[in-house]
């Protein structure tokens, strides 16, 4: 069984563009205006699927390849251990058919979270026998007797003007007010050391990702972000796989190896 890396996702005009992205990335608003939207926080971590091989073996990837372990995968051991701990529940629910797709956010990127409802935030399920990728209705019903988590939707139906969009992009939910007191506590914690400039300092979510969906699928994939949260990592001159791990914070009753 092969592993199948997420598609890339275009950039709707007026956009940040990060390193490797193109002008020819972006398109216009005109292409998803009046057409039926799931609009979602899009978050701040590391790309991760989870499927299943034929032998009934759970299996972890993080973009183009699949987790074995060593020093360079050291953000996603947590990972492992909770797909491990439910993969009865995850078997049931994806068997060999279905690529559960999510946001690791265990590892503090540029945005630090402190009050996340679970470390991986599911935001897509790909079909294996119809080659396409679940609706989000269609996702909550395959996932529901599960522990997983889906990434927050704040916005659903149809958009007019840019601006409509763009005035979506409102404080993270998973930033409470002092979160930057928490992140202090969590760099002192790891005896990390880095600069404000590798630390998105608005209060703002990094952007929205964008879904049109139709009839149980979806039929185009896009993101807006923020000039502002690109610019911070512009201006880092560093990459967060080279520094100390600072963990994101959860919120303080959640547990996710509950059964």
């Amino acid at each position: 069984m092969e592993l199948r890396k997420y598609p890339r996702t275009a950039h709707i005009e007026g956009s940040g563009l990060q390193k490797g992205d193109a002008d020819y990335d972006r398109v216009p608003f005109f292409d998803i205006a009046g057409k039926p939207l799931v609009i979602e926080e899009k978050l701040d971590g590391a790309n991760v699927g989870v499927w299943f091989r034929d032998s009934g073996e759970p299996v972890t990837q993080s973009r183009g390849h699949i987790l074995t372990g060593g020093a360079g995968e050291a953000q996603f051991d947590l990972l492992k251990t909770w797909v491990s701990v439910h993969q009865d529940a995850l078997r049931r629910a994806l068997g060999t058919r279905y690529i559960l797709y999510g946001e690791w956010l265990y590892a503090k990127h540029t945005v630090f979270y402190d009050a996340l409802p679970h470390y991986l935030m599911e935001f897509d399920v790909f079909d294996r026998e119809t080659g396409e990728y679940l609706s989000t209705e269609a996702r909550r019903e395959l996932l529901s007797d599960t522990p997983v988590v889906a990434v927050p939707v704040v916005y659903t139906g149809e958009l007019r003007r840019l601006k409509d969009l763009t005035e979506l992009v409102k404080p993270s939910l998973y930033k409470t007010a002092h979160w930057r007191q928490s992140l202090a506590e969590a760099q002192e914690a790891t005896g990390a050391r880095f600069g404000a400039s590798e630390t998105d300092d608005s209060d703002l979510s990094e952007g929205l990702y964008i879904k049109w969906e139709e009839s149980g699928v979806v039929r185009g994939r896009y993101k807006w972000v923020r000039g502002a949260f690109v610019q911070t990592i512009l201006d880092s001159g560093t990459h967060w796989r080279d520094r100390v791990i600072v963990p994101n914070g959860l919120k303080d009753d959640v547990d996710i190896f509950r059964l």
